[in-house]
Order: structure tokens, then C-alpha cells, then sequence
């Protein structure tokens, strides 16, 4: 399964191989592909498939240009060695990247070799540095989608995992963004979800560490996967330190295998005298210096959050009742 990435607005060619065991294997049939999206709607397809040529096993297909930040997936369907078979990719739409390809291109003389570098290459070490930014800072730095089943709480608040707007360095970064694009509420497991109206979605906000916060006096009913979010997160654009960073982190992504120094080393001594002990990487930590400053500035865990400090690991204890009954006594 092949992940991309492709901005929002933008038509993309997609494609898919098929293989046996290791061998690019071409279908006895025509190649099909249909697209839907997180909830399972179709978005498109069956799109007839391009050919690439006689023992590729590569077949392409246009993506019409999506108006809104999405996760699809793409089901190729095909005949493979006698069998029928449908194999899947998935596509995010973003709403942009941490840095182009052409400022990729131009960051290093080393990627002005188009053979030892071609555009693929290039596309995979920018997503593999989008993901781990991510990762380690826990935040998106330009608008990304996301979809989730949750269980009701029985209360206003539902924890969602992108936190609210920061202010970090004197920048704003954003969080989940405003407003939610939908959300639908199950009265009970096998019933079907209600939708919020407009209205109500207008009435949702999101504190700080992450908190949906029902402000018209509703509740998220209580159950178990009753309740359907999708909406948008991430800053409108990355910060220019990080930005640099990350085009740092590529040169040494690119460049890894080619160090001579061995990847269980946590120090060195060159021929001409003297001992250099290594930075290494961990779950948190790329080992670069430069790169970690930058992404530790903007993390949201224990090197960045508000003021250069963490976010959060807890919130102050509420001892609001959590359903607004009679017995309970209402919200305070």
C-alpha cells in the first residue's frame, strides 16, 4: 500500500504496481480505480487505467483536483497471474508542505544530479521528513484532515489528539481549526447518527490541550464509537526556522546511507588525532543538533509548547457533573 500526499486544488496523476513476489507482473485484464473517501463515499471511478508498458505492471490514473483537505482511498482492480484482485493505496489532500520541491531541489548542490536524485526520490524523502516532523513535534504545520470515531463522554467535552491554537516564540500555530466541518452523535450502539446542524457546529470550541468543547449546553451522548468527527488542523504555513530545518533533515536523509561512519557508532576518532562522540537519534530526537532545536521550539511534549514550555500532560480537575440531569444538578 502506497501513501501520497497531494495538494488540495491540484489534479495528480496516481499510479499503482502490481507485483508477484518481487516481479512487476502486468494484469490479463483492463486495470480499473475507484476512489472514496474516509466516510466511504465515492469521489470518482471507475477511472480507466493507463498502461505504462509490456512488463511493468504499472498502471496510472488522473485524480481530478479535490476542492477540500481529504483521505482517500484507491482501489486498483485487476487480474494478477489468474487471479482477481483489488489492491489499495491511500491519498491525503493537504493543504501544503513544509517546502516545495524546487527548494528542495536548490537546498543542496548535491540534488542537482536528476539521475542520482529524480523527482520520485525527491517526493518520498519529503513526505518521510513531513511524517517525522509530525511525529516528533506533535503538531501539522500546514492544514491537514482528519476523521474520528469516538465514544461519547455523557458530557460537553470530547479529548481530540491536535489541541487548540498555541502561541510559541511570539507565533501563533494553529491546532484543530474552526469550524468543525461535521460531527454526528448515535443515541445508542446500531442506531443511526444524527447529525449537529450548523448551528450547533458553530457553537463547538476547542481549549488549548485539546478539548471539543460543546458550548450550547448540549452533551456527547455516552456510548461506544456513537460519536463521528471530521474536521481540518494544522498551522496555515511552517514557521522559517522549521521550515530550514526540515530542508536540513532531507540532505541527511538522502545522504545517510553514504556516511562512512557505522550506524551503531556513538563516537569516532579520525586518523588525525581526536574523538568526536555523536549525537544519536531517538523516539524524539532526529540526532542532528540544528534540526532538534528547531523542532523541539515548536513540540508539543516536553521541548516546546506555550512559551517554550510543555504542553500539558493534564488538565485542572472538574467537578462539574458530567450529565446534566436532575439528580445531578445541572452545569455550575
Amino acid at each position: 500500500m502506497n501513501v501520497t500526499r497531494l495538494t488540495r486544488g491540484a489534479a495528480a496523476t496516481l499510479s499503482h504496481t502490481f507485483y508477484v513476489g518481487e516481479t512487476a507482473t502486468d494484469s490479463s485484464v483492463a486495470v480499473s480505480a475507484s476512489v472514496v473517501d474516509a466516510s466511504g463515499q465515492a469521489v470518482a471511478g471507475p477511472l480507466n487505467a493507463s498502461h505504462s508498458g509490456a512488463g511493468t505492471g504499472r498502471y496510472t490514473v488522473t485524480l481530478p483536483a479535490q476542492a477540500t483537505l481529504a483521505a482517500l482511498t484507491v482501489a486498483w482492480s485487476a487480474t494478477i497471474g489468474g487471479q482477481a484482485v483489488v489492491e489499495r493505496d491511500i491519498v491525503e489532500v493537504v493543504g501544503g508542505f513544509l517546502f516545495s520541491l524546487a527548494e528542495a531541489r536548490a537546498s543542496d548542490p548535491i540534488f542537482a544530479d536528476v539521475a542520482k536524485y529524480p523527482l520520485a526520490d525527491l517526493v518520498r524523502l519529503r513526505q518521510e521528513v513531513e511524517e517525522e516532523c509530525e511525529t516528533i513535534t506533535g503538531r501539522a504545520f500546514v492544514p491537514r484532515y482528519r476523521r474520528l470515531v469516538l465514544d461519547g463522554s455523557g458530557g460537553r467535552d470530547l479529548v481530540l489528539p491536535d489541541g487548540g491554537d498555541d502561541l510559541v516564540a511570539g507565533i501563533l500555530l494553529r491546532g484543530v481549526r474552526l469550524p468543525i466541518r461535521s460531527a454526528s452523535i448515535a443515541p445508542r450502539v446500531g442506531q443511526a447518527a444524527v447529525p449537529l446542524t450548523v448551528d450547533q457546529l458553530g457553537a463547538l470550541t476547542v481549549t488549548r490541550d485539546g478539548l471539543l468543547r460543546r458550548t450550547d449546553y448540549g452533551i456527547w451522548t455516552e456510548g461506544s464509537g456513537n460519536v463521528v468527527l471530521e474536521y481540518e488542523y494544522g498551522n496555515d504555513y511552517p514557521p522559517a526556522d522549521l521550515k530550514a530545518a526540515a530542508l536540513l533533515r532531507l540532505r541527511s536523509r538522502a545522504t545517510m546511507a553514504r556516511s562512512g561512519i557505522p550506524d551503531r557508532a556513538i563516537s569516532f576518532t579520525v586518523a588525525e588525532g581526536g574523538t568526536y562522540r555523536l549525537s544519536t537519534p531517538n523516539a524524539s530526537r532526529t540526532g542532528i543538533p540544528d534540526v532538534d532545536a528547531a523542532y523541539d521550539r515548536y513540540s508539543r511534549g516536553a521541548g516546546g509548547g506555550q512559551n517554550g514550555g510543555p504542553a500539558p500532560a493534564s488538565r485542572t480537575l472538574d467537578y462539574n457533573p458530567q450529565r446534566g440531569s436532575l439528580f445531578h444538578g445541572g452545569w455550575r
